[in-house]
């Protein structure tokens, strides 16, 4: 009798539930990896925030005129809007700003003032009160690089006793600038400060008047530049 020939049996569903395996071994690996990024990320996040707060405020020999840089008489006037709370103005401070006074305030052709814009008064009013405070002892701008420097790093970087204590690294008359602190003695300013914005148009920070031109953000510093030369060519 002839034999019947014998098909091989098909191993089709140990291929199939091989590769359903390896399918999901990478899945958790994947997985595993953007855990770990993500873990790691907000480590250097917590670190980057712990330096901030334990960098010591320094005092510089930078001075101003209150608010205020560059001489009055200036052929380009830059007045800022803006209030502590605000990211933005954090990075244009951090970056633009620093540029700017680089570059253009040994030329005594750009005058910058500042202008508090407070946002949300139950939060930035106080900061905003205690850099003006400062600005009353000529050291309103490393004030304001530390409130910046502070902004978000915890939940009392701009308390009470944080912004004494801002003003005492700095080397402030203490009872001076305690009793200016305690007593919001310079909220008149931000109220005066906050009318003229809303008056001009100002309803976001930063908002910016170069020579009267409103410029609306924290924009390049380049666009800043060609504004301000665009104004110094033509005058020469």
């Amino acid at each position: 009798m002839a034999k019947r020939s014998q098909m091989p049996k098909s191993n089709s569903g140990s291929k199939s539930g091989a590769s359903a395996g390896k399918s999901g071994s990478s899945r958790w690996l994947l997985l595993g990896v953007i855990a770990a990024v993500v873990i790691i990320s907000a480590g250097l996040v917590v670190y980057a925030i712990q330096a901030a707060q334990k960098k010591p405020i320094e005092a510089t020999a930078r001075v101003g005129e209150g608010m205020s840089w560059g001489p009055t008489a200036a052929k380009v006037t830059i007045q800022e809007f803006s209030d502590f709370g605000c990211s933005h103005c954090r990075d244009f401070a951090q970056n633009q700003g620093q540029q700017l006074r680089a570059e253009y305030e040994k030329t005594g052709q750009v005058r910058f003032e500042y202008k508090p814009f407070v946002l949300d008064w139950n939060s930035t009013a106080d900061p905003a009160n205690a850099a003006a405070c400062a600005a009353d002892q000529g050291k309103f701008w490393d004030y304001h690089d530390a409130l910046f420097a502070r902004q978000g790093t915890s939940a009392d970087a701009f308390s009470t006793e944080a912004l004494k204590a801002y003003g005492a690294q700095l080397g402030l008359d203490a009872t001076t600038f305690d009793r200016c602190v305690d007593k919001k003695e310079r909220y008149s300013l931000l109220d005066k400060s906050g009318a003229e914005g809303r008056a001009r148009g100002v309803n976001a920070t930063p908002t910016f008047f170069i020579n009267g031109q409103k410029v609306e953000g924290a924009v390049a510093y380049e666009v800043i530049k060609a504004q301000i030369d665009g104004v110094l060519n033509g005058a020469q």
